[in-house]
């Protein structure tokens, strides 16, 4: 794999540990240099002495770092990165290196955001102090003008002080039941479930060479053995990759697989980093994290970023199928929720016919010009002949997808059909498109999935016992969130001439 190595890859890892700490709504110090000024962040010590010191489990000196490295910036990025300071102190509960760095950035120095995020810190000080009423007293409170990041972490926190001040525990949803003794201090040996034959070997091996990417740029030090799942059986496999000395188990990445195992839940005695996530929510193994690229997340995505920029009735174009019923009703949910109204739903064949025409027909004719935008639930082809119809249709209707419509890989030719498609996707993808490199993989978003799998595995310590934390990914902004999931927010994109631009939400 080294020879055949992104080239973006080492320039991710670099930074990929620190952006594991307690994030800045998503940025990290390195963040303010520009991206294609390599040497200001190699040269940069104070900044790569704070990411050592963090992923040592050093967070106090990691803390300190941080705060010595702000006197390099400029306002407001100066006070960014103090408050990253003051986050971490925060989260150690060290109330008194807290309130040191906080003085360090008086209210006139901050803008609306910092200002936000200066309350944030004050309120996970409170938390971590067991004082639940005053960290909820301390959060800001109009949360609209807020990056999605930022938003996220401050409900997260609400969430967790509103379940201590209710006698309900303190712990942030679906990280109150993690049997911690499970969770390593530190993991240096690493194992991947993973299919190396059979219909899913190229795929389980496109997943290997990515945490094999990652682990070569990041953190030579640790060890990653691959099992077939094929060879053997899922229970057996890992039981071989626990008496080898695996922390932690990566996979596996089909659901039956995943089932074999939960089946004998007795036998998980290291954690389990599935894949792919379970149907039935219900007893989960509090070893169990599960992570995957799971359409029904980008369909939520969609739904919230619509909502908030006031499109609030839409019509839903998705396959005649169970993935098509999924996604569509996870779109349907999150529109509702967010008080969005979903005026009529069309399913088409799976096959692209000439039944389309006749669904587009249906659903303009059902919304009497009510719709303001369009979810589309489709495969490459079945996007390209639906968007063209739209456009024939009603040229006025914003269409909004998921990553599905396009491949992964670049065909201007046809994909100028979807030009103008607002659609999310992996920084992965995007970064490769910029780089050109983005056609030397197979499966980019299965490498991207690798490379991630690789990141959480090695910081699931921080990552299960700091609900705060977040990873700035390959496959997107991640978190953990309810039952131990795993959940992404992506980048939007939309194409231009047939090739994927990158778009601010």
């Amino acid at each position: 794999m080294p020879s055949q190595r992104h080239p973006s890859i080492l320039k991710y890892c670099a930074i990929a540990l620190l952006t594991v700490t307690f994030m800045l709504q998503g940025c990290s110090p390195n963040d303010f240099i520009n991206s294609d000024d390599t040497s200001a962040v190699q040269g940069n010590a104070t900044v790569e002495q704070a990411n050592a010191l963090f992923n040592q489990g050093k967070k106090r000196e990691a803390a300190q770092a941080y705060f010595a490295a702000a006197t390099r910036y400029p306002t407001p990025q100066r006070e960014r990165v103090i408050l990253q300071a003051a986050e971490i102190a925060a989260s150690i509960g060290d109330a008194k290196l807290t309130n040191t760095y906080l003085a360090k950035v008086p209210a006139s120095a901050l803008d609306g955001e910092n200002r936000a995020r200066q309350a944030y810190v004050k309120a996970l000080l409170a938390l971590q102090q067991n004082n639940p009423r005053l960290a909820l007293r301390s959060l800001p409170t109009n949360l609209d003008e807020l990056s999605p990041a930022l938003r996220e972490k401050v409900k997260h926190i609400q969430q967790r002080a509103q379940a201590m001040a209710s006698g309900k525990g303190g712990g942030a949803p679906g990280v109150q039941n993690v049997q911690a003794a499970l969770v390593p201090n530190s993991v240096t040996r690493v194992a991947a479930l993973l299919p190396q034959s059979g219909s899913l070997g190229s795929v389980g091996q496109e997943i290997y060479r990515g945490i094999d990417a990652a682990r070569n740029s990041v953190a030579r030090e640790t060890s990653v053995q691959v099992y077939d799942v094929n060879a053997g059986g899922a229970v057996a496999q890992y039981q071989r990759a626990v008496a080898d000395g695996a922390d932690i188990v990566i996979g596996p990445l089909d659901k039956e697989s995943l089932a074999d195992l939960l089946a004998q839940p007795q036998v998980l005695s290291k954690p389990l980093l599935s894949l792919n996530y379970l149907t039935n929510s219900r007893n989960i193994p509090g070893a169990l994290y599960q992570f995957g690229l799971l359409p029904e997340d980008e369909a939520k995505q969609v739904a919230e970023t619509t909502s908030t920029r006031g499109l609030r009735t839409a019509i839903v174009l998705a396959p005649a199928s169970s993935w098509g019923d999924r996604i569509a009703g996870a779109f349907r949910a999150a529109y509702q929720a967010k008080g969005g109204q979903v005026i009529n739903i069309q399913q088409f064949p799976d096959a692209p016919s000439n039944a389309y025409l006749q669904n587009v027909q249906n659903a303009l004719a059902a919304t009497q010009g009510r719709a303001s935008m369009v979810f589309l639930a489709a495969s490459p082809s079945q996007a390209r002949l639906m968007r063209s119809l739209l456009a024939a249709q009603a040229p006025e209707l914003p269409i909004y997808a998921t990553s599905h419509i396009f491949s992964g890989r670049t065909n201007p030719g046809k994909d100028a059909d979807l030009d103008g498609i607002l659609y999310t996707e992996i920084p992965w993808v995007m970064e490769g498109l910029q780089s050109g490199t983005l056609n030397n993989s197979q499966f980019p978003r299965m490498f991207a999935l690798g490379m991630d799998a690789f990141l959480i595995a090695k910081n699931l310590p921080s990552i299960a016992r700091n609900p705060s934390t977040q990873v700035n990914g390959k496959t997107g902004n991640i978190r953990l969130a309810g039952n131990r999931q795993i959940q992404r927010t992506l980048l939007f994109a939309t194409f231009v001439n047939g090739v994927p631009q990158a778009v601010g939400e």
